[in-house]
């Protein structure tokens, strides 16, 4: 960092220490240092992955005092050693080239994608609710081209490391092979881009974009039903990659054929690989997530916190180290880690948990949610297909789970009559008998997502 760089930051720090309270300022703030200035941003580097993620809340107050500061605007980041390392080394290489890297947020460029370079398999915690689902990861970034696993289609519910896999895939390869072409999105970014591109008529670079890849990694793609330009589009962008031998990763919030309103063709062809459910950690595992977080952060955590925590949160792995980052904020805040400052720090978190009363708003709010329609969507006249069904699966489980009469099921979805829910019902009941197993997945699932 140059000299105007430490004074600019100096400068901020004091502004900053007139505006926060004396124990945030010394643990949050005081802590981050100067880094280096990457493309008009403000790169300040955090002594650890919690540090980086807990400070990353106060950007806009850094921002803010940042401005007063410096004699231009520069864009506020926060990253960690390595991260900036890599920068630098980007830098160096696209100076010879006479072009500038970005930066965005936590996340270096690498090539065409956008990869958390922290999401690598060696992060990843294996368990028995995804060992099968890391092996076939792994299968997939050694080969890095074949048909074997093609396409691969990971599935499971919110935060259970499907991104986390993918990801270690695209980072793996990129390390290994990095001549390959690789291309990472999120499917909303996806839809995004394409709707942009209907807009300003650039079909011909979206399209060298995504079909002239090797390796297409597609994050939740379940938010491309009910897309049909969207998904005509892709089906031709699947085709011509799996034609060209390219590799393609999806992961979704649900297997292929539950996929209601997806055209069948892609349904088809999404299910034609190998498709791998993504399994809720058991407490062995979940207790190896928070040991391997309390390495990474270089943080001393009592046998008991450890159980506390993986004994009450046992169903995302997202919750299970937001809990973790939870007790160590607390933790630095009262100078010790114990088993009282967690349950201090989660008795918001844990307790309500518990305490959660099982209703046909809460089972028709999750069965919403689970299909990608709203609650209030199954309350309404309407009577399509993408939310008929999500009504008849959330009738069908408040009469299985609440016991609760057809009259009043009929009430809480709307005021419907009592022969209405006694047929759909009835439907859902036909169907789990004609061995529909995607159905009885879907309920298995819905159910541990209600904590039934």
């Amino acid at each position: 960092m140059t000299e105007n760089g430490s004074q600019i930051w100096t400068g901020t720090l004091n502004a900053l220490q007139s505006r926060t309270d004396k124990i945030t300022f010394d643990t949050w703030f005081k802590a981050l240092k100067p880094a280096g200035i990457f493309n008009e941003h403000f790169v300040l580097e955090a002594p650890s992955s919690f540090h980086a993620d807990f400070t990353r809340q106060y950007l806009p107050l850094i921002q803010e005092n940042l401005d007063l500061v410096a004699p231009s605007h520069y864009e506020a980041e926060i990253l960690l050693a390595k991260d900036i390392d890599q920068l630098r080394s980007q830098q160096a290489e696209q100076a010879q080239v006479q072009t500038r890297p970005s930066v965005s947020g936590k996340v270096a460029a690498l090539g065409q994608i956008q990869l958390d370079p922290q999401l690598t398999f060696d992060t990843f915690v294996v368990g028995s609710g995804n060992r099968f689902a890391h092996a076939a990861c792994e299968a997939v970034a050694r080969e890095a081209g074949g048909r074997n696993y093609n396409p691969l289609f990971l599935y499971g519910g919110s935060g259970l490391g499907k991104t986390h896999l993918i990801q270690a895939i695209g980072n793996y390869i990129h390390t290994h092979h990095p001549e390959k072409r690789i291309v990472y999105v999120q499917s909303e970014n996806f839809l995004n881009e394409f709707i942009s591109t209907i807009s300003s008529n650039t079909y011909d670079e979206f399209r060298k974009k995504y079909r002239r890849c090797d390796i297409l990694l597609i994050d939740d793609i379940q938010f491309i039903e009910g897309k049909e330009q969207t998904q005509e589009e892709f089906f031709h962008t699947f085709n011509a990659l799996y034609e060209a031998g390219s590799v393609i990763v999806l992961t979704c919030d649900k297997p292929p054929q539950s996929l209601v309103t997806l055209e069948e063709r892609l349904r088809t062809r999404f299910a034609s690989g190998l498709i791998v459910d993504v399994q809720a950690p058991d407490y062995e595992t979940r207790v190896a997530i928070l040991k391997n977080r309390a390495q990474l952060n270089h943080i001393s955590c009592p046998p008991e916190v450890f159980d506390y925590i993986a004994s009450n949160i046992s169903s995302n792995i997202r919750e299970l180290e937001g809990a973790f980052k939870t007790v160590m904020a607390f933790s630095l805040l009262a100078g010790e880690m114990s088993l009282p400052i967690a349950r201090e720090a989660l008795k918001d978190i844990i307790s309500p948990a518990k305490n959660r009363k099982v209703t046909a708003e809460l089972i028709m709010d999750v069965t919403a949610r689970y299909y990608g329609v709203s609650s209030h969507d199954l309350v309404s006249s309407r009577k399509n297909k993408e939310v008929a069904y999500p009504r008849q699966v959330a009738m069908y489980l408040s009469r299985q789970v609440l016991d609760l009469s057809y009259e009043q099921i009929g009430k809480a979805f709307g005021n419907r009559h009592y022969t209405t829910v006694m047929h759909n019902c009835d439907k859902i009941e036909a169907d789990l008998k004609a061995d529909s197993s995607s159905l009885a997945e879907d309920l298995k699932e819905i159910k541990k997502r209600i904590s039934v």
